[in-house]
């Protein structure tokens, strides 16, 4: 009889969960989606500053930004892929910003901005910032092998 009862209760407090998440899933509102096309092209002052000489740069992708308005999630998710080719006379690099950027707030109030992937080539790895503060929570990168000072030699070679 009390095995009974025990498994009675846990298939009503089971079915009570399934009911309760279930409605929980339908009333969080899907994300807001955009999809911003990246195109630029023209001079890159950066790199002619740092390589002495003449260079532009060619941007290409798209960024995805998701928000969410009823506070589901976090403030913005924005998925990255953009190409940028470098170029000085006959010289080009090939490089590739692919990763999420991650804006989101904590219990506390605290605004977390999170990077994660290869930014134009030159930073890989995670990047974690208190925007409140502007402190640097985690910053993991990882060598690309792609220098400023090794752009500049692949362009004025």
């Amino acid at each position: 009889m009390r095995r009974r009862r025990a498994s009675g209760l846990l298939a009503i407090l089971g079915a009570l969960l399934v009911v309760t998440l279930g409605a929980t899933a339908a009333a969080a509102q899907k994300p807001e989606r955009e999809t911003i096309p990246i195109s630029f092209t023209g001079p890159f002052d950066l790199l002619t500053e740092a390589c002495g000489v003449p260079v532009t740069i060619n941007a290409s992708g798209t960024v995805t930004v998701l928000t969410f308005p009823d506070g589901t999630g976090p403030l913005e998710l924005n998925a990255v892929s953009v190409t940028f080719l470098v170029s000085a006379g006959d010289n080009q690099v090939l490089l590739r910003n692919a990763g999420i950027d991650l804006f989101r707030v904590e219990p506390d109030g605290t605004v977390i901005f999170m990077s994660t992937g290869v930014i134009g080539g030159v930073f890989s790895g995670v990047l974690k910032i208190n925007l409140t503060t502007g402190e640097v929570i985690l910053e993991s990168p990882q060598p690309t092998g792609e220098s400023t000072a090794r752009i500049c030699q692949q362009l004025t070679r």
